[in-house]
């Protein structure tokens, strides 16, 4: 009963459209460019993250909110923005030297799900791909060769035939998301209740990934996809 309620819960709240995301950034490797730290756009933090960079820092969260948040100028529930600094409004988190972020595997969950995993569910493209980052441009590059290979086309093809392991691999997916986003223990129940675990081999994860997004994005306009970082 419990499987059968989250199943019905999973296939009812969880847009289609996720997935891919998911699987996009499973296979993004970030390049430290740093252009996603830098310009107009802000990211939100809650109190969760808060709590988090001032964990990671030592400090309280009262002061990590003072030195490193500013009021939400949409006004979201709950939610601050991270301070941006210089003439480039570089977030205050940015190492410019090293082009990381001062607290990169404590980072805000919004940094963590960028550039793939959009929070608009009803956004008209699935996925951006953003043409002043490099890790995107490296992810693009991957995806036109990938796309023709007979061993990609093969996995394709059995994701297609097997409906029982593509909803496994969405599971999977998802428990992926919720590991990365700091909730452990609710990817550990996903799992005690569906009977699904991430599988130990990263390689053979990464291909299931590449094969899913495969199938579920149409690649056409990769090829006009220019980088210009």
């Amino acid at each position: 009963m419990e499987k059968d309620s989250f199943m019905e819960w999973f296939s009812s709240e969880i847009p289609e459209t996720l997935f891919p995301q998911i699987a996009a950034q499973v296979l993004f490797r970030c390049e430290n460019c740093g252009e996603c730290c830098r310009g107009e756009g802000y990211a939100l933090v809650d109190e969760a993250d808060v709590r988090e960079i001032a964990g990671t820092l030592g400090i309280r969260p009262s002061q990590a909110r003072s030195r490193f948040t500013d009021p939400d100028p949409e006004k979201n529930p709950g939610c601050r923005i991270l301070k941006s600094i210089g003439p480039d409004k570089s977030c205050c988190l940015l190492d410019q030297q090293a082009k990381r972020c001062k607290i990169y595997n404590h980072r805000p969950r919004i940094c963590r799900a960028f550039p793939m995993i959009s929070a608009d569910t009803q956004a008209e493209e699935i996925i951006s791909f953003y043409s002043d980052c490099l890790g995107t441009a490296k992810f693009v590059k991957m995806l036109q060769e990938k796309r023709i290979d007979p061993q990609v086309l093969k996995n394709i093809e059995s994701l297609t035939k097997q409906t029982e392991e593509l909803q496994a691999l969405q599971i999977m997916l998802f428990m992926w998301l919720t590991r990365m986003m700091g909730e452990i223990e609710e990817a550990e129940q996903i799992g005690r209740i569906t009977g699904v675990s991430l599988p130990q081999e990263e390689s053979s994860f990464q291909n299931d990934c590449l094969a899913y997004f495969l199938m579920t994005i149409k690649t056409d306009g990769l090829d006009e996809y220019q980088y210009e970082g």
